[in-house]
């Protein structure tokens, strides 16, 4: 039986049937084709240690990846976001939620105002501005990120300010803080 293809490989959703298949496929290979199986081998062995509790098993596929000369498999990829989601803190899960929303309600108006390159859900007709936010907040009903028309032009206001379509969370932080502030100021003159 010949060694299946990187392509192939990829698509195994669990390490014991990838060793299984490797070790079906023993005889005579290439120097290549060896490499590819030994790549193979080590990624499905590391990919049982992390499933086993190894948190040093996805920096050590990272560095096999480097040494073979290969792109990471799918399971390393997801391994990868895993334990970036275990690593981070209740309050940054909570911030990144957040953003999550404010983005959608964001992109909702830009859709209704036909202003997202290539996207093939942008309104081909004309909404009046004023209707936008009502528009927008019709999209994103049934959402996590549900509201009205005026928590989505809050929302769009606050993305746009962020940075839009290239937000980050460090340029969302600063412009939370920075409406939070606003808000402070305002409670205070209004006292």
């Amino acid at each position: 039986m010949g060694l299946p293809s990187s392509s192939e490989l990829d698509l195994i959703q669990d390490p014991e049937t990838g060793l299984a298949l490797l070790a079906k496929c023993a005889g005579e290979a290439t120097p290549e084709q060896e490499l590819h199986r030994l790549f193979w081998q080590n990624q499905f062995t590391l990919w049982q240690d992390h499933l086993g509790g190894d948190v040093m098993a996805v920096p050590h596929a990272v560095i096999c990846c480097a040494f073979y000369k290969q792109r990471p498999p799918l399971w390393l990829c997801r391994a990868g976001i895993e334990l970036g989601e275990r690593c981070r803190s209740d309050a940054e899960k909570r911030e990144r939620r957040d953003l999550a929303e404010h983005f959608l309600r964001w992109e909702a108006a830009e859709l209704v105002r036909g202003q997202r390159p290539g996207d093939p859900r942008n309104y081909k007709r004309k909404v009046q501005p004023d209707d936008v936010w009502g528009e927008a907040a019709k999209l994103v009903a049934d959402t996590d990120a549900e509201a009205s028309a005026e928590t989505v032009r809050k929302s769009h206001a606050l993305v746009r300010r962020a940075g839009g379509a290239l937000v980050t969370l460090p340029n969302y932080r600063r412009e939370v803080e920075v409406r939070d502030r606003r808000r402070a100021r305002n409670r205070r003159r209004k006292k």
